[in-house]
Order: C-alpha cells, then sequence, then structure tokens
C-alpha cells in the first residue's frame, strides 16, 4: 500500500521515488496529478539528477525506532516522465512541491486519505549517483487517526549506491 509506506516511512514519496522505474501513468485526482507532473518535470529540467539506475542501500532512521537497512533496485527514468509519485487514487494531494536547490531538492507536501493528513517538509542532498541523504518531517492527524499516532517524526534516508541491480531483480524491487 503506496499511501502505508510514504506515511510510515515519513517520506512522503521518497522512498518511491528511490524505487521508480519511470514511465508510471498518473492516477487519481487529475489535478494533483497534473501538478505533480509538472513539478516533478520542473524539478529533474532544472538541472537536478535522479538516483543512479542500479542497486541501493537504504538505511532509514526514524526516532524511537532501530534503523533499518533495505537493498533498492532503481531503473533509469526516462527523459520526459514523471520521477515524482503521483497520489494514489483516493488520495488528494492539496500540497505537492519539488523545488531544486543548490545542494539537491526541498519538499513539502500535504496528503489526505481515508480522513487521515500526512504533511511532510524535508530536503534530497547528495550527488545521485554515489550517495545521497534524505531528511524529512512528517506529522500525522485526522479524525481517523488515533490521538496517539497523530505526532510528527523525523526520518533520515541515507542511501549508498552498491553497484547493478542482481540478474533477476526489476526496477522497484527490494530485499531486506
Amino acid at each position: 500500500m503506496r499511501f502505508s509506506l510514504i506515511a510510515g516511512a515519513a517520506s512522503a514519496g521518497l522512498l518511491l521515488l528511490t524505487a521508480c522505474s519511470g514511465g508510471e501513468k498518473a492516477e487519481g485526482n487529475a489535478t494533483a496529478s497534473t501538478k505533480t507532473q509538472t513539478t516533478g518535470q520542473q524539478a529533474a529540467s532544472a538541472g537536478g539528477a535522479m538516483p543512479k539506475a542500479g542497486l541501493w542501500e537504504l538505511k532509514v532512521s526514524a526516532a524511537g525506532a532501530p534503523a533499518q537497512t533495505t537493498k533498492v533496485c532503481t531503473g533509469e527514468v526516462p527523459a520526459g516522465s514523471n520521477p515524482f509519485a503521483p497520489p494514489t487514487p483516493g488520495q488528494n494531494c492539496s500540497k505537492n512541491n519539488v523545488a531544486k536547490t543548490a545542494d539537491g531538492y526541498a519538499i513539502a507536501m500535504e496528503c489526505t486519505v481515508n480522513g487521515m493528513t500526512v504533511a511532510s517538509n524535508g530536503t534530497v542532498s547528495g550527488d545521485m549517483s554515489s550517495a545521497y541523504k534524505v531528511e524529512m518531517t512528517t506529522k500525522m492527524g485526522g479524525a481517523n487517526l488515533p490521538a496517539a499516532a497523530q505526532r510528527e517524526m523525523k526520518t533520515v534516508i541515507d542511501a549508498k549506491y552498491a553497484g547493478a541491480c542482481p540478474a533477476g531483480m526489476q526496477p522497484g524491487q527490494t530485499q531486506s
């Protein structure tokens, strides 16, 4: 479930960014999807790069939880495609901004689904060919979320390029 990955990892699409194989069709709210595509293309065309195709080792650290490491196979992102995840059906994003900065990208997103709201702000920095870092702060809330889960969480993802994807492993697939 893509939305739970975004919320759970507090990366609001950044994990999807690393696993993106490109060429995905936008679904859901046409206005939000168009905005996502335009924003993503603007960021990519502003001189930024997507993570190099191949196997990436991601170390995900979130306050109060032990760090988890996983490997993700990424594919090439075709020129002109949307490298940033569009909203899933039933998800409405009132804010989905990705802006090129001197060091990488600044990200600000706010989405709702099933009475829950997830607002994320953060940065992506690094060279995208050997290593990059994602730092996100996510606040979850809403009528359909228990009070104990309505909190702010900081997540850091340190990614290092590990080489070519193993034989048989396709872009978007992970291994622990």
